[in-house]
């Protein structure tokens, strides 16, 4: 190794003290002190049997440690996200009043757009349910309701999920808005067929068609109400609060 260093050095500046005064003669050591550090390789002495066993106990230690890291790093993640959880729970805890004011406002601004579609519904079952109804009188309603019922369902379309609720949680509340506009677009196309029907349209597979539709709106009218009920408690709010008793006792 050391005919090695000099040989470069004098490959730069020749060294005439050590025979080594021309760069050809610096050439020849360099290439010489790589055969001997090649044939040194081959003929250095197999590791003794403590050699051997010292070189595992220090693999195995140098695993240990980083098995240790390992588990340190681990240790602390599982730390920082457990922290992050208890910070973002009290972040959410502390917004739960303002988020339990916008959402019952949206439900109520729900129930507001829906009350008029519903009313219109109750009008013509009850009158239908009557003795002696004219069916005049019942085309007459039927083409109400489905008129109502599309204004409501347009109504809830443009209403938007309030931004004091988290991202995190608002998505909810917009599939809820979604399912309860496509509820009362069922109710108005229900309506529509039963005012076919009322208008003379009797056969067979136009009545069946009205009483399917009818009963598929009566079931997106119940979803819709799940769906708000789902939201608030994803949100981890008060049923009670944002809906009221009646729907708090129906969880």
């Amino acid at each position: 190794m050391l005919l090695f260093l000099v040989s470069i050095v004098c490959l730069i500046r020749p060294i005439k003290a050590i025979k080594l005064g021309t760069r050809k003669r610096a050439g020849l050591a360099l290439v010489g002190s790589i055969i001997l550090f090649t044939a040194g390789g081959f003929i250095m002495p197999p590791p003794t049997p403590e050699q051997i066993a010292e070189r595992e106990a220090a693999e195995k230690q140098r695993e240990a440690d980083r098995s240790k890291r390992e588990e340190e790093r681990a240790a602390q993640r599982a730390a920082e996200d457990k922290a992050n959880e208890e910070r973002a729970a009290a972040e959410l805890e502390r917004q739960k009043p303002v988020m339990t004011a916008a959402a019952k406002t949206l439900w109520d601004q729900v129930a507001a757009q829906a009350s008029p579609c519903d009313t219109t519904g109750k009008n013509l079952a009850d009158y239908l349910g009557r003795r002696g109804a004219s069916i005049y009188e019942a085309y007459d309603l039927a083409n109400a309701a489905n008129r109502i019922c599309g204004e409501t369902a347009t109504n809830i379309g443009r209403l938007r999920a309030p931004t004091e609720i988290p991202s995190q949680k608002r998505e909810a509340f917009t599939e809820a808005l979604t399912t309860c506009r496509n509820a009362y677009y069922a109710k108005s196309s229900a309506f529509s067929q039963m005012a076919d029907v009322l208008n003379g349209d009797m056969r067979p597979s136009a009545v069946a068609e009205a009483r399917q539709a009818s009963e598929r709106s009566q079931a997106g009218t119940m979803l819709c109400g799940l769906g708000f009920l789902k939201a608030v408690n994803d949100a981890g709010l008060s049923l009670e609060a944002v809906m009221g008793k009646d729907f708090a006792d129906q969880e």
